[in-house]
């Protein structure tokens, strides 16, 4: 398989994207998402949840620990509807936690 650096790989221009296009863009929706959910959450769940991904309407968040996805189940219902009201999570009906560190 011939080798190719990033910048041509970000530079190919297909009907598709590439690969790594999918995974750059990804990876920037992550962070955009967690921050938003970051800006409802109290301050100390803030820095210890990150999201994961979306699974239809279910928004997949990991925590740092168990106590955290607690707490995070606890607020669940508080949290999904002020998520609503954010572009990004306007279609959200509920919100899974999961014990990952990052």
């Amino acid at each position: 398989m011939p080798r190719k650096k990033i910048d041509e790989l970000l530079q190919e221009r297909h009907d598709r994207r590439t690969p790594l296009q999918r995974l750059l863009n990804r990876a920037t929706d992550q962070a955009a998402w967690t921050a938003e959910l970051r800006a409802v959450l109290p301050e100390n769940l803030r820095h210890a949840c990150q999201v994961r991904s979306f699974r239809g309407t279910v928004l997949i968040v990991v925590c740092l620990d168990s106590a955290t996805a607690t707490r995070l189940r606890l607020l669940g219902p508080e949290l999904t509807e002020r998520l609503r009201a954010l572009p990004h999570f306007s279609q959200i009906e509920g919100i899974r936690a999961k014990v990952s560190p990052y």
